[in-house]
């Protein structure tokens, strides 16, 4: 056999191995939040995303995700699967509709979501819009990178919290399901968001 073909074949154990995560029998790595079957599912039944383009540039992302109570279960199972513990998160939305959103703009100014002269954060109601009471920037990547596809380090998170009850909009209890629309609008669009 040539050298070449040799040589190739002595590779393909090295780079197979390279592509296992880990191989240590008393290791396990932690699943991605999309590799994670029974949370990703919750995880997307609550989670909207748009991307605005504006001539012909990718103006912003945005992605949001209802901390509905479905949602904020999985969200709990998921802590003590990832990290052993309890932790009580999302205080701040508690019983409250909260929503954790991730912003990408090719510029940082269009980011600050707590910015009230650049963007408008309202839900929709029968009454008319109703502000947030809290947009908070969240730091600490790492953490909301276990739980979230779309926290990358080009985004910035909020918890944004609004002053109406938390409802599970999957229920089957509900006789008529409650639609929650969320609006961003900014100079560049408006996106409407709806669980």
């Amino acid at each position: 056999m040539p050298r070449t073909i040799l040589f190739s074949l002595s590779l393909i154990p090295t780079l197979l191995l390279g592509c296992i995560s880990n191989v240590e029998s008393d290791v396990d790595v932690t699943p991605a939040p999309s590799e994670d079957g029974v949370y990703y599912d919750a995880l997307d039944k609550a989670t909207e995303e748009r991307t605005v383009f504006k001539d012909f540039e990718t103006r912003y992302r945005v992605t949001a995700t209802y901390l509905s109570p479905e949602f904020r279960g999985a969200f709990a199972k998921r802590m003590e699967s990832v990290y052993k513990r309890s932790d009580v998160l999302f205080e701040e939305a508690d019983a409250k509709a909260g929503f954790f959103v991730s912003v990408h703009a090719p510029n940082e100014e269009r980011t600050d979501l707590a910015n009230p002269q650049h963007w408008s954060i309202f839900l929709a109601s029968n009454e008319g819009p109703i502000r947030p009471v809290l947009v908070k920037r969240l730091s600490d990547k790492e953490r909301w990178r276990a739980f979230f596809d779309s926290v990358t380090e080009w985004t910035t998170e909020y918890l944004i919290v609004f002053d109406v009850p938390s409802v599970n909009t999957n229920s089957p209890e509900l006789v008529a399901k409650t639609a929650m629309n969320l609006t961003f609008a900014n100079a560049d669009a408006q996106v409407n968001l709806t669980w």
